[in-house]
């Protein structure tokens, strides 16, 4: 009797929790298939709103005058993400030719209340905006977004700085960009590359002998936008002061120039092997002839990376053709300088 009355309860409960689990999966199945709905149903309103508008601002573009309806609240962010989809692929005046559209629809007021809001996404469409809108007097507002914790909200706030003002922006960017670890240099330097720069060689003169080893090899992706003249003269001073080989790494693989070849070549006798290998593939990019023999000598190295790097160079077109390359190799009687050239050339085949 006792027995079959716990029995009982133990049924009823598996009962309860069965269709307890069965109620949840039911509701999250739901839950999954509305939000599906929303999402769907948000793209096909956006793709009707950009279908609609896309003409009008092309037609605005060209000259056209046309009747540019109102823009709902829930359509505002199609609208800024279209605005700034076009004006991504312009340059120049022309972009100033969209700006009429954004003020007369009322974008201002959009900006200012994604501000306003907490939404990481509506901050970045509001940065983006006001960089385009290019006025001068939305400058300090934006600069603040500059110290945000969040680099990609950094990196929104520098893009629309250096488009409302290229000559002050990078004042105002480039001593952040020391100090914030977090900045992808490359990325900022693709927005400063739209810039004025003029004063960038100078700063960076200035401040390369006040930065450690890793602050210094972070920031050299900058010698990339400058005039080559200055960024050979940096790349010069880094190379011929023999320094820590993580820098002279760093400086070798932004040299372009053959004028800093004999600097690379004395980089090739370092006695750190990562050095050895940024030379050898710096003469594939800037060597001739006379660096030739050079290379030949480094297929014989300890380290397989230098050997391989030398043979890539020899390789490259510059030092002569595929069998003559061979040759030079077979009379160093060494079979691994042989196989990493054999290596190099079928790698060129490709």
């Amino acid at each position: 009797m006792g027995f079959g009355a716990t029995s009982d309860r133990f049924t009823a409960v598996a009962w309860v929790v069965a269709a307890a689990t069965l109620a949840i999966s039911v509701a999250l199945a739901l839950c999954v298939l509305a939000m599906r709905w929303r999402t769907a149903a948000r793209e096909r309103a956006r793709e009707r709103f950009v279908a609609a508008w896309r003409p009008l601002m092309f037609d605005h573009l060209v000259g056209g005058k046309p009747v540019l309806p109102a823009v709902s609240p829930h359509d505002e962010e199609s609208f800024l993400l279209l605005w700034i989809q076009l004006q991504d692929g312009l340059r120049g005046e022309a972009r100033a030719g969209f700006n009429p559209i954004a003020e007369a629809v009322g974008a201002r007021r959009m900006i200012h209340r994604r501000l306003e809001g907490r939404d990481a996404l509506g901050r970045l469409l509001a940065l983006r905006t006001l960089g385009y809108l290019g006025d001068a007097a939305d400058y300090g507002e934006v600069l603040r977004y500059l110290d945000d914790p969040r680099p990609y909200l950094c990196l929104a706030a520098a893009r629309a700085l250096v488009h409302i003002d290229p000559r002050r922006a990078p004042d105002d960017i480039l001593p952040r960009l020391a100090v914030r670890v977090d900045w992808p240099i490359p990325l900022f330097s693709t927005v400063l590359a739209e810039a004025d720069v003029a004063r960038l060689p100078a700063w960076l003169r200035e401040i390369v002998p006040q930065l450690s080893v890793e602050k210094l090899v972070r920031m050299l992706p900058l010698v990339s936008i400058i005039d080559a003249g200055s960024a050979e003269d940096i790349l010069r001073d880094l190379l011929a002061a023999d320094g820590d080989p993580e820098v002279l790494c760093a400086a070798l693989k932004r040299v372009s120039s053959p004028a800093l070849a004999p600097l690379v070549r004395r980089a090739c006798e370092h006695g750190a092997w990562a050095v050895r290998t940024q030379a050898a593939a710096v003469l594939g990019r800037i060597g001739a002839l006379p660096e030739r023999d050079l290379l030949v000598r480094l297929l014989g190295d300890r380290e397989w990376w230098v050997r391989y790097r030398a043979a890539q160079a020899l390789c490259s077109g510059r030092f002569g053709a595929a069998d003559e390359i061979r040759t030079l190799a077979e009379q160093l009687k060494d079979r691994f300088a042989v196989d990493i050239i054999e290596h190099a050339i079928a790698e060129g085949r490709r």
